[in-house]
């Protein structure tokens, strides 16, 4: 198995218990102290793992960095195609979607919120990243709206 695969494999199986956490254990003291913890974070582990991958690509070609600055969609497309690369926008994707449904966990946590919704909502952050949010987003409007 080479290098990109083994740190897909890995990523994907370090995430899966935090989302756990998030989804069916949202009160309890063991997801507290994960997702509490101001020097240590889920999103710590992967924002690592994501520099593993990408500060060694773009030492070896700073052309990334250049397609980076200047992103194009052909430009991106070429990036995402090696192996090396999907692994990479991958892990960005699981460090991000999980640091989107943190903050929706807080502020359930921090509004006394029901998780029966909250834990759907947490499902489709982890499926669809920004949706997911914005479904969460606006049903947070439509509570301000009217409060009941």
């Amino acid at each position: 198995m080479d290098f990109a695969t083994s740190m897909f494999n890995f990523s994907n199986t370090l995430i899966l218990p935090f989302w756990l956490m998030l989804i069916f254990l949202p009160r309890s003291n063991i997801t507290r102290r994960f997702f509490s913890n101001p020097n240590f974070s889920p999103m710590q582990l992967l924002a690592i793992l994501y520099a593993i991958m990408v500060i060694p690509a773009l030492v070896s070609s700073p052309q990334i960095l250049t397609a980076l600055a200047r992103p194009t969609l052909e430009g991106i497309q070429t990036l995402m195609s090696s192996p090396a690369g999907a692994a990479a926008g991958w892990i960005h994707y699981l460090c991000f979607d999980l640091f989107v449904g943190v903050s929706v966990w807080r502020k359930a946590i921090d509004k006394n919120q029901s998780f029966l919704w909250v834990s759907i909502v947490l499902m489709m952050v982890l499926m669809f990243g920004p949706l997911g949010w914005l479904i969460h987003e606006l049903a947070s409007i439509r509570r301000k709206a009217n409060p009941t």
